[in-house]
């Protein structure tokens, strides 16, 4: 059973991060952030969305550690991130927790205050926004108002476009 879920992982990865043009989409099911578990990287922690604070903007980025277009748009982060710093970033995958730890690594992303890592563990996020693929943002304004989806390679200049709309 741990082996099909594996291999479906790994098919979900590599069919989902494809070369597509990033598109836009606004209306889901529920204006603001629904509350929702992830798994911190510690593996014991249970992050609940409802605890995030009000006041700076979210970004809900859906990774899969293989998806080049999602490692590029870390790297871009991660260089950024001085000038990001008002923004709050969850990074969230449903791929194994190993595979998550290792991008987690890679990327130092727990050196960065404003980044949290952690993995979808009950598909929530995967089945309420119906994610078709890798990257796939959802971005809310600091009183966690759904501000735009965005799927597909994208860089900064876009994510920082819808915030400051």
């Amino acid at each position: 059973m741990k082996m099909l879920l594996l291999i479906i992982i790994v098919l979900i990865n590599i069919v989902s991060c494809t070369r597509q043009e990033p598109t836009q989409q606004t209306k889901l099911r529920i204006d603001s952030l629904p509350p929702f578990n992830i798994l911190l990287m510690d593996t014991t922690t249970r992050f609940n969305t409802a605890k995030i604070s009000y006041g700076s903007p979210i970004v809900l980025f859906f990774f899969g550690p293989d998806c080049p277009h999602c490692q590029a748009l870390t790297r871009d982060i991660i260089t950024h991130v001085d000038s990001l710093k008002d923004i709050r970033f969850f990074f969230l995958s449903i791929a194994g927790f190993h595979d998550i730890k290792v991008y987690d690594s890679a990327f130092k992303l727990n050196r960065y205050n404003n980044i949290t890592v952690g993995q979808d563990y009950n598909n929530y996020f995967f089945n309420y926004y119906r994610a078709p693929g890798f990257p796939f943002l959802v971005i809310y304004n600091g009183k966690k108002m759904l501000k735009q989806v965005i799927i597909g390679a994208v860089g900064l200049d876009s994510i920082r476009t819808v915030i400051n709309k």
